[in-house]
């Protein structure tokens, strides 16, 4: 098949822009013709080891390139220029995230062929509208103008796929069409164990008898650090010798990332919170290896790439049941699952497993069996590629 995969930006080491690559590469090794097109495009940092293997085409921004426009202005005159652009016919057009939609299905009127959108995290246009009393009366106006407008690009879309049933179930409470999920995964081969552990915890000073709990990802307020961090401070009360490392990006929320730094300075735990900083992705690896368990507090998360890659890496995971991943995972099974928004439960939970390396290891190797033969790249690429397949045929998806 001749596949076009369409993301409105590749400029950062983000989860999207992870599974939108990685599933590119995926397809060409199964033997079909992709090429991916963006408007925006970082070669150096945008996971370069990946990209080298796919074809990606730049095709720049719209109008108005340099203003600060609101980000749905923003998308839609860079989406506007894309499908100017793109001059190349595709069987299927293939969006990730939001409004590469809008490209794909002004591409499919123009040059024919069928979009499956991948649609990774629900667009919040419809939660603006409603509140006015928050944003005012006019704002909230535009964002209902935009949200019916965007609703009807989506009827546009032949299919839209989601990475769990909390995002489909969020999406057809707001919008119409058909649906369906299809997992990700990790790359298996590019995670596993044997990573350098001892230069990731001598380089921030862990000490061989610290249990220490690895976070990886970008600051933002619904990865609910705070509740990691007082988890931390319930365990420093009761003597438990446990650290807290939180690797990754603080550019993007800086109040937020500001807001963690105070709580830590609150409970006078700066000893057991370290703020690695952003990780390259080189050593992402050498992180999940690093750590005793791996910590997702995470709400109203779409998936958690990252709980994948770690249990990949043979790393025991504890997941949030506010973060749709957990869907897949058994507690005390392959995983430790613990309700989200609650500290003390959690601090229960990290308690609980540090007392029990007979179990975390079990747990960890359960896990890595499951990413292994279930949720990684190669799957995804021949779900997605069946999908796209039966949708040429005219066959129902579900």
């Amino acid at each position: 098949m001749n596949i076009a995969l369409v993301m409105h930006e590749l400029l950062i080491e983000g989860g999207g822009e992870r599974q939108c690559v990685s599933l590119a590469r995926a397809l060409v090794r199964q033997g079909h013709e992709v090429v991916v097109y963006t408007s925006a495009y970082d070669p150096s940092n945008c996971f370069p080891e990946i990209c080298q293997d796919i074809r990606i085409v730049e095709v720049g921004r719209g109008r108005w390139a340099r203003w600060g426009l609101p980000a749905f202005l923003r998308g839609y005159l860079d989406m506007s220029h894309l499908a100017r652009a793109v001059k190349e016919r595709h069987e299927i057009w293939n969006p990730h995230h939001w409004p590469a939609q809008w490209g794909s299905v002004w591409l499919k009127k123009k040059q024919g062929g069928m979009v499956l959108w991948m649609c990774n995290d629900v667009p919040n246009l419809h939660d603006k509208a409603l509140q006015s009393n928050s944003i005012g009366a006019m704002r909230a106006l535009i964002h209902r103008l935009y949200y019916r407008y965007d609703r009807a690009q989506n009827r546009k879309v032949d299919l839209t796929m989601f990475l769990s049933k909390w995002a489909e179930g969020e999406f057809k409470a707001i919008y119409p069409g058909r649906t369906c999920v299809v997992r990700s995964g990790a790359d298996p081969v590019r995670f596993s164990p044997g990573g350098d552990r001892k230069k990731i915890r001598d380089r921030f000073g862990c000490k061989p008898e610290e249990f220490v709990l690895l976070w990886l990802g970008i600051f933002m307020p619904h990865r609910r650090l705070q509740d990691a961090i007082e988890a931390i401070g319930h365990l420093v009360a009761r003597g438990t010798k446990a650290r807290l490392l939180l690797a990754g990006s603080q550019n993007s929320f800086p109040e937020y990332s500001q807001s963690l730094h105070q709580l830590v300075e609150k409970q006078g735990i700066q000893d057991r919170v370290t703020f690695a900083g952003k990780v390259e992705d080189d050593e992402v690896r050498d992180f999940y290896c690093a750590c005793d368990a791996f910590l997702f507090p995470n709400e109203n998360q779409t998936w958690g790439l990252a709980v994948l890659e770690a249990m990949a890496c043979g790393c025991p995971v504890m997941v949030s049941q506010g973060a749709a991943v957990h869907e897949v995972l058994t507690d005390n099974e392959n995983a430790i699952l613990f309700p989200a928004r609650d500290p003390k439960a959690l601090a229960e939970k990290i308690d609980y497993i540090i007392q029990r390396p007979h179990e975390r290891g079990r747990i960890a190797l359960a896990g890595m069996e499951l990413i292994r033969k279930k949720y990684n790249w190669e799957q995804f690429g021949r779900q997605i590629s069946e999908i796209c397949a039966r949708l040429l045929r005219g066959e129902n998806v579900n």
